[in-house]
């Protein structure tokens, strides 16, 4: 079963990897829309488990302007509790 926080997460990976493949940046606007659609629904919605933090924590990382911030550090932390496998 999908929480929505995995829902929103997946959305949100698909719209940045599409938002990157597009020619120009008018073309990508409607990815990065949907991205922050999608990181708003994430931050919205409390964690119901260890999985929701796994997501929660990919995009935390996946937006870490600065690796050694504590933001970073601990999305690092919640995956390597967790196994650190994707999925």
């Amino acid at each position: 079963m999908t929480t929505p926080i995995q829902a929103a997460t997946i959305a949100a990976l698909s719209s940045d990897r599409c938002c990157w493949k597009e020619p120009t940046f008018d073309s990508g606007l409607p990815h990065s829309r949907r991205y922050m659609r999608a990181w708003r629904k994430v931050i919205r919605t409390k964690a119901r488990g260890i999985q929701d933090l796994r997501c929660k924590a990919r995009l935390v990382l996946l937006n870490a302007e600065d690796p050694n911030s504590m933001e970073a550090s601990l999305a690092r932390d919640v995956l390597a509790m967790s196994g650190g496998s994707h999925g």
